[in-house]
């Protein structure tokens, strides 16, 4: 996307504010997110699947074209088609501000495998099979980036049972920063550890806004997803 694209979908998301869900300070979505309503509540019944059609229909009407436009792009890269499935929660946003903005690294890398929590009503494929994808349409003055590690749910696994944690390997194997761009979208191909990184200053006026999302693959195709 443009920047005038970009711009037009960031104003349309402001404009819906009241209607964003608060998620600590600093962050807020808009939109459900299986990490967020299902595997860190008390209640995903009423939380995830309790608000389902309601936050599913407010994407869909206010960014329906925006979610389109990316089912095309991931099913042209894929070389797959994809679909959505309002039996889960459709992509939405992540918005930081003030201090949700990290200017130092905070201990939040982690693997995108929340499909795990979901009640899928079809089989789906294994972990190898998953993807996610992030289309950032405001950054802070600074830039923004993610912190990604190229080890998978198996290494980690494997290294810990040699006694290894996070931080020797982080040291042997160090992060590569991956710094995102405006109205262009990344895609990680299978789940790698991976973190928001932190950006050196902020401003007042900074924001992190992206669309966030995941795929998994059934037997027609992936099945996009937040």
């Amino acid at each position: 996307m443009d920047e005038q694209g970009c711009a037009e979908i960031s104003d349309r998301l402001e404009a819906l504010r009241p209607h964003w869900l608060p998620r600590g300070v600093g962050c807020s979505t808009f939109g459900l997110a299986t990490y967020l309503d299902v595997l860190a509540s008390e209640d995903p019944e009423e939380t995830y699947f309790g608000r389902l059609d309601r936050h599913n229909r407010m994407m869909r009407d206010h960014f329906g074209d925006l979610l389109d436009r990316v089912g095309e792009v991931l099913a042209d890269l894929l070389k797959t088609p994809t679909r959505y499935d309002e039996r889960v929660a459709l992509p939405g946003f992540h918005v930081f501000e003030g201090e949700g903005i990290a200017i130092a690294p905070r201990p939040s890398q982690h693997f995108d495998l929340q499909y795990r929590a979901l009640r899928w009503p079809f089989p789906i494929g294994p972990v190898e099979q998953a993807v996610s994808f992030t289309l950032p349409l405001a950054l802070p003055r600074r830039g923004g980036a993610l912190d990604v590690w190229d080890i998978t749910e198996a290494d980690i696994i494997r290294l810990e049972r040699l006694g290894q944690t996070f931080e020797t390997i982080d040291r042997t194997r160090p992060a590569r920063r991956h710094e995102y761009q405006v109205g262009r979208m990344a895609v990680q191909l299978t789940p790698i550890l991976h973190r928001i990184a932190a950006v050196p200053e902020r401003y007042p006026d900074d924001r992190r806004i992206t669309l966030q999302g995941h795929g998994i693959r059934d037997a027609d195709g992936w099945v996009l997803y937040w």
